[in-house]
């Protein structure tokens, strides 16, 4: 029989439902088949070195079953090797196999027989008297024919199994409790999976809910790595588990003794591993599992997409001993974490690669010439990054045959020519609507390469129909290279292939490409394209009727931090809420879009300036109330900006970036609302250049440093000083600190300013040390910027500065203002008591200004508060200073807290602080703040502070009145 006669029969028999008569109608098609004069089925029996034939025939006949031992047997090689042929003298190859000797046979084929799951069945085996010529053919029949019998076997061993399930329904109460709470973590978990929207996040709530309501005492997930050492990289724990993974290595190299332990067998073999009992021996337990209580492990691989593989391991320190129900629990838990976060990663990339379809779509509304697939294959090779795209149309008149309309290949257009699909994966595209060949391209269809001029490793293609389904062309990337994860390209192909298939019919899907380019996906509103072309018609029409336009520009403010902490699919509710609210309030002329992240625009025509605060005040008030989403509150605000055509520009892109620099200006001032003025884009551009100056000056070291005393208000004695940063530009003269350090805060150089500031300041002090000074300051006091108190690395990076220069922190005080503080009071907390633990003294600068709680105040590890100036110049004057004043002294000594004064000018504000208590003072009065030599010389040298009047000063408020 030839070979495809022979695969047809094959085909034949086991398509049909024979029932329980399967094995042995098989075994008889065979026969027939492979011109066979024996055909057995035989499964392991005992510890697997004997077998037993369920279906022995020979010579037309079926035979009684018999039992014989596999060593020494061709049989023994097919189970080890998966299959074993021997065409001829296979009675001489195996002289001991009694089974070949009594039939007499001349020649042996077997193949073992595996389930879907890779289990060994048994051995499906065809005897000749004859010597066997078709090996090739006899072989891939049987291959064919034991999977089919390995399936079947799984089939019926399932059921078996599931009838002694229903057997032991009985004895599962006693697990009911595990099973319950495995189900309850279960339930957890997929509600996790289904709320999460961020990979991490999911992983660490799984573990979180393992340890607090699955009872386990540790759990941690990681993903395989494809390096050389096979490792596995923890990602996130529970239960106290870091220490742990900081002492333990794992891998899913099983050649490695860290690749043996449950994780990497799970990993490795795709299947959940446990070991019940480390204490009884039986197993090797890891080196860490004494030192941490670690008794009993379970291991779940986790299956990621794109060949990406994870494991969440579960351990315990007690015995383990898990029902079948439980493990089974087990296996779903991570069967759905596994799809859940296929499901998310999949959506993700969606929402990567929205951009590049959004250009696409653009490109498919614009343009329709004989240039739009010359453009859709470039576009596609990029987006899908493949180094061939070829789109075609399949001719009418005959079958399987096509015409290139383009195709690039290596960055190189092709020209058109006609080709068949024989020889190439395209026919399967054509009559499956996509296929997908992820690696062997070359092997399996060689005409390809002639097609491209290189190895084609990897295909996928897809079918181009027209409105009623028909098909009408093709679309197929080539890659050189395998695909990984061809899902996402699938995906983008679909999209593209909607477009091209829409170019080829002419008729349709110009309206839903071009709603794909001009409307924004998320809220439904026109975006910065479209609502560009509306913007200048409208400027074009005002132009020629004679009236004024507003142009307002909306940005959400903290928008940022919905995102961060609940995940951008909570923003983007929040964002489309808040568009549905902004729509609602607006009127007739006037028309909101997006133009992206969180900015909106609003246009009104025919308007002025009450008009146009009517439109403010409506936009305003459609955020009063909090948007709820899923049981959440957000409170949200906007800052708007308005800007006036032909007053404040004169076309729509001038206009548009008035109406920013005025929404700028709301933001800054927290007004809400802000009219363009002309003076907003000259403190723009000021606040740009000093931004570049500031950089250079910070580059080229061209800040200078002042020093100004701090004293004993009773002794006038040197207590230390505080350190001003003063900058003086070549071209702009003396920049005020309170407008550079700003610039440096809006532009994100406040960081690299402070780091300036403390190796300067650590730098003098240093300096001041090796001079053999009369005396030195107890401290010198710097000034940090709110930013960077918010950076929970601050007291390493301040210690290293200190350290470089060979400064103890102890010589070094550092100073906060009190709404730095508040920002994050909790993690205030714990830097201040970090910088106390290293030396550092802490004061709380402008005290008196801000909003800080003393239930908070009490637990900053913070040694002085300063009096801000404001109250002590009025002090005198105003009862209410005074009275400000007053309390904080008082509240500061029954706190433990030194009082510092600062801006004292006139003897009478020096006595009236010294009367009522407070420590120490800084102020012009007792001196201006001074470069470093004049400080060392007036100040740190014998009698230096006569020099300044300070002596005259105190000698003249003790004289008797």
């Amino acid at each position: 029989m030839d070979a495809r006669r022979a695969f047809q029969s094959l085909a034949d028999s086991l398509s049909r439902d024979i029932g329980d008569d399967f094995f042995m109608h098989l075994v008889d098609r065979l026969a027939v088949i492979l011109n066979a004069d024996a055909m057995m089925i035989a499964t392991p029996v005992a510890d697997g070195s004997r077998l037993r034939s369920m279906v022995l025939m020979a010579d037309g006949r079926h035979q009684p079953d018999v039992e014989y031992e596999t060593a020494g047997t061709p049989c023994r090689d097919a189970l080890d090797g998966g299959a074993c042929i021997y065409p001829e003298n296979v009675c001489s190859a195996f002289p001991d196999d009694v089974l070949l000797r009594d039939f007499g046979a001349e020649a042996y084929a077997g193949v073992a027989m595996r389930g879907p799951e890779g289990e060994l069945h048994g051995v499906l085996v065809a005897l000749h008297r004859h010597r066997l010529h078709q090996r090739r053919l006899v072989e891939e029949v049987l291959r064919i024919a034991a999977a089919r019998c390995g399936a079947e076997l799984s089939n019926r061993r399932t059921e078996q199994a599931l009838e002694k399930t229903a057997n032991q329904l009985d004895t599962t109460n006693r697990q009911l409790k595990r099973a319950h709470r495995a189900l309850t973590l279960l339930r957890l978990v997929n509600r996790a999976v289904i709320r999460l929207s961020d990979e991490m996040a999911i992983f660490q709530e799984a573990c979180r809910l393992a340890v607090e309501q699955g009872g386990y005492r540790y759990a941690w997930a990681g993903l395989a790595q494809d390096d050389p050492e096979r490792s596995i990289l923890p990602l996130v724990s529970a239960g106290g588990a870091d220490d742990l993974l900081r002492h333990a290595r794992f891998s899913w190299d099983v050649t490695t003794p860290e690749g043996l332990g449950p994780s990497g067998q799970a990993v490795h073999e795709g299947k959940e591993q446990r070991v019940a009992d480390y204490t009884t021996g039986t197993v090797a337990p890891p080196p860490w599992a004494e030192r941490f209580g670690v008794v009993a492990e379970v291991a779940l691989p986790l299956s990621l997409g794109s060949e990406r593989r994870g494991v969440l391991v579960l351990l315990m320190d007690q015995p383990y001993h898990a029902g079948a129900d439980e493990l089974a629990l087990l296996r779903e838990l991570a069967d759905n974490l596994s799809f859940g976060l296929q499901a998310m990663r999949a959506h993700q990339h969606q929402q990567n690669t929205q951009q590049a379809v959004l250009d696409m779509a653009e490109l498919v509304t614009a343009r329709s010439d004989d240039a739009f697939f010359t453009l859709l294959v470039r576009r596609l090779t990029d987006a899908l990054g493949a180094d061939a795209v070829f789109v075609s149309r399949v001719e009418e008149s005959v079958p399987l045959q096509a015409t290139l309309i383009a195709g690039l290949v290596s960055g190189q257009p092709v020209e058109p020519f006609h080709y068949s699909f024989e020889g190439l994966p395209c026919e399967r595209s054509f009559r499956d609507s996509e296929h997908v060949i992820a690696r062997g391209m070359s092997q399996r269809y060689p005409r390809a390469e002639e097609m491209v001029g290189f190895a084609v490793e990897a295909y996928v293609g897809r079918r181009l129909e027209d409105a009623n389904g028909d098909a009408i062309g093709i679309l197929f990337a080539l890659y050189r290279q395998p695909l990984h994860d061809p899902e996402p390209i699938c995906h983008l192909l679909r999209i593209f292939a909607a477009g091209a298939s829409a170019e080829l019919e002419r008729r349709r899907s110009d309206a839903h490409i071009r709603h794909l380019a001009f409307f924004d996906p998320g809220t439904g509103l026109p975006n910065r394209v479209h609502f560009m072309e509306r913007l200048q018609a409208a400027i074009a029409r005002a132009r020629t009727e004679q009236y004024r336009v507003a142009l307002m520009f909306l940005d959400l403010n903290r928008f940022k931090e919905i995102n961060d902490g609940q995940g951008h699919d909570v923003g983007d509710q929040v964002l489309k809420e808040v568009a549905t609210r902004f729509s609602g309030c607006l009127g007739r002329l006037e028309s909101l879009a997006r133009m992206g992240g969180d900015e909106f625009v609003v246009m009104v025509e025919q308007t002025d300036e009450i008009g146009a605060a009517q439109v403010v005040g409506r936009l305003l008030s459609a955020l009063n109330d909090p948007v709820v989403h899923e049981g959440h509150r957000f409170n949200v605000d906007v800052s708007i900006g308005v800007a006036f055509f032909p007053d404040d520009g004169d076309s729509s892109r001038e206009l548009l970036k008035h109406t920013d620099i005025a929404m700028y200006h709301a933001k800054e001032s927290r007004s809400g609302y802000r009219f363009y003025a002309p003076e907003m884009g000259r403190d723009l551009r000021r606040r740009l250049v000093l931004a570049s100056r500031l950089g250079e000056a910070l580059d080229t070291k061209r800040l200078e440093l002042r020093f100004q005393p701090c004293v004993d208000l009773k002794s006038g004695d040197l207590i230390g000083a505080e350190v001003l940063c003063r900058w003086h530009d070549a071209e702009l003269g003396w920049i005020s600190p309170m407008e550079f350090v700003a610039v440096a805060e809006e532009q994100g150089m406040i960081e690299a300013l402070g780091s300036w500031v403390m190796e300067q300041t650590c730098r003098q002090l240093k300096q001041w040390q090796q001079a053999s000074l009369d005396r030195l300051p107890e401290r010198l006091y710097v000034n940090l910027a709110a930013a960077q108190f918010e950076d929970p690395e601050l007291a390493i990076k301040l210690c290293e500065i200190a350290a470089r220069a060979g400064v103890s922190p102890s010589l070094l005080g550092l100073e906060i203002t009190e709404s730095g503080f508040m920002k994050d009071p909790e993690q205030a907390i714990r830097i201040t008591d970090t910088l106390r633990q290293q030396g550092f003294a802490l004061a709380i600068d402008d005290f008196g200004t801000g909003y800080s709680s003393l239930a908070y105040l009490k637990r900053f590890s913070v040694q002085a508060v300063k009096i801000d100036m404001s109250f002590v110049s009025d002090m005198l004057t105003d009862s209410n200073d005074h009275a400000i004043v007053a309390t904080i002294i008082a509240m500061a000594d029954r706190l433990g807290l030194t009082v510092v004064a600062e801006g004292i000018e006139t003897p009478a504000q020096f006595e009236a602080l010294r009367a009522l208590g407070c420590d120490l003072g800084q102020g012009y009065l007792l001196s201006r703040p001074l470069s470093g030599d004049d400080f060392a010389r007036r100040w740190l040298s014998r009698d230096g502070q006569r020099q300044d009047g300070l002596g005259d000063t105190l000698q003249a408020m003790e004289r008797p009145a």
